[in-house]
């Protein structure tokens, strides 16, 4: 599965969330900015402040896609978390919280 690295940034340049993903830069934006709109949907802090002041905010990828399981690409992630400390991620051990809650097979 391709997976990638994705970041958001404020309109003022600031860093405010890093993630990872296999689906489309565009579908991911649109998943985090209406998230309220599925029965499913969950509100973080990010999302919060993503509805309520990002309407300028950008995303863009950190790494593109490519062939990779979800574990190293969240090995990955993790370190760009630690490393540039976003403004909204919670988390800084990807890997850890997917093992906590099953995410691997």
């Amino acid at each position: 599965m391709k997976n990638g690295i994705y970041k958001c940034v404020t309109e003022k340049g600031n860093l405010a969330y890093i993630g990872s993903s296999g689906i489309t830069l565009e579908k991911l934006e649109s998943n985090h900015r209406n998230y309220f709109k599925y029965p499913d949907g969950h509100e973080t802090k990010f999302r919060r402040y993503l509805r309520q002041h990002g309407k300028d905010w950008k995303f863009s990828w950190i790494i593109e896609p490519y062939e990779c399981s979800k574990k190293e690409i969240e090995l990955k992630e993790g370190n760009y978390i630690r490393s540039h400390t976003p403004l909204f991620n919670v988390d800084k051990n990807p890997v850890r919280s997917s093992i906590k809650y099953g995410r691997y097979e």
